[in-house]
């Protein structure tokens, strides 16, 4: 490995040491329900939440209860996924005419993306329409990621009370989590890249002729970008595809090997 490798590795484990304090600090007030700086933005949000869907963020569930609210909203929101990738053709925000996933790919995907493992057996970019990416893909990265953080924050609830059944209300941790914590670190994230330069539309791809033998399809200037790559690449795994995804789409072009293959025996 080259010194500047060694010193991106450092770098990187240097500065999950030093916000690990802070944000741990701040997580521990989020859940325990602590006022914090965010608070004026997001409390009346919360609220409104609450309001709207009928619950009682001041109600405590017990281990079980919270198991079952758990399991009910990861179902609901993979069967939901499910739909939305076997019915694609037919949606919106589909400039490619990409056709439905394949009902076994289409599963494999959905409890993947459920349980937060990401595993992927396509290349995202010719596979899955925008808003199949946006509207089910990522909003899994986010949904999946707060489930997580939720279930480890409920073992430690579990481990330091001593004289209560009562575990925190799964839907006000799950709330609490994607305002205070996903939500801001994807906010920041996302102006990091529009500085950059990386985009975010909806418009078809473009083909691109290189004075190389080959073709080459540029997403840059012509896709979806910044709203999946910060998901995938602050909040859960993964790119979209083996070895092409999160880079071509920071980079603005994506090759295409088949057309760049034939040109290349011409």
């Amino acid at each position: 490995m080259t010194a500047n490798g060694w010193f991106q590795i450092g770098l990187y484990l240097l500065v999950i040491i030093l916000v690990t304090r802070p944000l741990g600090v701040f997580m521990t007030r989020v859940f325990n329900r602590e006022k914090t700086f965010l608070d004026p933005i997001f409390r009346p949000i919360e609220r409104l939440v609450y309001r709207l869907t009928g619950i009682d963020e001041k109600r405590e569930m017990r281990w079980t209860e919270y198991a079952i609210a758990m399991l009910l909203f990861s179902g609901v929101s993979m069967a939901l996924l499910y739909v939305i990738e076997r019915t694609q053709k037919w949606l919106p925000f589909n400039p490619q005419k990409f056709a439905n996933v394949d009902p076994a790919l289409a599963f494999g995907t959905t409890a993947s993306f459920t349980t937060n493992t990401n595993w992927q057996a396509y290349s995202g970019e010719s596979t899955m329409s925008y808003f199949t990416q946006m509207a089910g893909l990522a909003y899994h990265n986010f949904a999946s990621a707060a489930v997580g953080i939720v279930l480890a924050i409920v073992v430690i609830r579990g481990i330091a009370r001593k004289e209560t059944d009562k575990l925190g209300n799964f839907w006000v941790d799950t709330t609490r989590c994607l305002l205070w914590v996903l939500l801001p670190i994807c906010i920041v994230g996302s102006l990091v890249f529009v500085s950059q330069g990386v985009v975010q539309n909806l418009k078809p791809y473009t083909t691109v002729q290189l004075i190389e033998p080959q073709t080459v399809q540029v997403t840059g200037t012509d896709g979806k970008t910044i709203t999946q790559t910060v998901t995938q690449q602050v909040i859960a795994q993964g790119g979209e595809g083996p070895g092409r995804g999160a880079a071509a789409r920071l980079s603005g072009v994506r090759a295409n090997p088949s057309r760049a293959s034939a040109r290349r025996r011409r």
